[in-house]
């Protein structure tokens, strides 16, 4: 599971506001910005940002799914499940 920010440079990774705030901010009642947001796994009890600055790389054949993350600011790459950064991810998919 990736962090709130970047292991490496720092930079935010998750948005400030809640995915419930979020659709609030773009006209939506409050009712229907909490099911719309519930649709993202963003409940009261359990609040999500959507991400910024990080890209989820999926490797055709290894999983299916994110296998690492990318920081869009200094460029690293992390392991998804461990963090730890990984050289170049496209060898590790071989």
């Amino acid at each position: 599971m990736r962090g709130k920010n970047c292991p490496s440079c720092n930079t935010d990774w998750e948005e400030e506001e809640t995915i419930t705030q979020y659709f609030e901010s773009q006209g939506y009642s409050h009712r229907k910005a909490v099911q719309t947001a519930a649709m993202y796994g963003c409940t009261p009890k359990s609040p999500k940002h959507f991400g910024k600055n990080v890209v989820g790389i999926e490797i055709q054949g290894k999983y299916d799914g994110v296998s690492y993350w990318k920081c869009t600011e200094c460029e690293t790459v992390f392991d998804r499940w461990t963090m730890e950064v990984v050289e170049d991810a496209y060898d590790n998919a071989k």
